[in-house]
């Protein structure tokens, strides 16, 4: 076992010095994805390592007449009773992961800064249009979640930055269709969900959108369009449209099992034709 220098900063501005001045340095909070590492009897850390459970700015929720401002280290116990979790299906979701005494200690912001792959809330997160916050000494970065992945679907996380906020735009949710595939989900395996979202307006579709994210991550903006563009209630037409769109990008890509989620995104335009506003 090699032994670490553990600091508890403080603050934000005290963090990044830290990050700023460390070349090997890692960030725990719940420190969940940090234990499930150490799976022989040889533990390996960091030179350094910082907690941050102690940085008050990160455990902060904060609500604005736009958006939900929810802290990096805040515990995924705590957002049970705020948007979007606080729909029955999100609700479900979030308590799908772990236990209760795992919910207690683990982040949002370990969550989404999971370097394997995609966990169970990125495609809720990303079928929302959420946006992170990145700091550094020199900068802050704000970005849209999806660009935490590549152009293969991979996890392409922000190096040598905080993420310190997870912001998720406030809107009228009138479709939520939520779906797991495979099995295992953390650390690994083959597992996913499939989230589906959209807004009605004056009898159209709004933003609609239709996130996977598993072992990688997926949308076809084409198709979000096609089905964005339509008159609500969608008809039979335009959900067959869509789905062949999908299919075609699903195996272009040629890392999904097609004759699984094209079901389930024919499922998830079916709940959407059938919403009632």
């Amino acid at each position: 076992m090699n032994l670490s220098e553990i600091h508890y900063p403080r603050s934000v501005q005290e963090c990044l010095t830290l990050i700023e001045k460390e070349k090997q340095l890692r960030i725990i909070a719940g420190a969940t994805t940090f234990g499930i590492e150490q799976h022989t009897r040889y533990l390996s850390f960091e030179p350094a390592i910082a907690c941050i459970h102690y940085i008050p700015e990160l455990s902060s929720l904060q609500k604005t007449e736009r958006m939900i401002s929810i802290g990096a280290a805040c515990t995924l116990a705590s957002l049970e009773r705020i948007y979007p979790f606080d729909r029955t299906h999100a609700r479900d979701l979030l308590r799908s992961i772990g236990t209760s005494a795992v919910r207690e200690i683990a982040t949002i912001g370990g969550h989404i800064m999971y370097p394997k792959r995609f966990l169970s809330l990125w495609a809720l997160l990303a079928s929302l249009d959420t946006e992170v916050e990145f700091r550094s000494l020199s900068k802050t970065t704000i970005k849209n979640i999806w660009y935490l992945s590549d152009q293969n679907g991979l996890p392409n996380l922000e190096r040598n930055m905080l993420l310190t906020r997870v912001r998720v735009p406030l809107q009228s949710l009138d479709h939520l269709f939520i779906r797991r595939v495979g099995a295992g989900i953390f650390p690994e395996g083959d597992g996913g969900y499939l989230v589906s979202t959209a807004s009605i307006n004056r009898r159209s579709v709004a933003n609609f959108k239709l996130v996977i994210a598993g072992e990688r991550a997926f949308r076809d903006y084409e198709a979000e369009q096609r089905i964005a563009s339509s008159p609500f209630p969608i008809s039979n037409k335009t959900i067959q449209s869509a789905t062949r769109l999908y299919g075609e990008s699903l195996r272009k890509g040629g890392h999904w099992n097609t004759k699984v989620l094209l079901p389930l995104i024919g499922q998830a335009l079916q709940d959407l034709q059938r919403t009632s506003v």
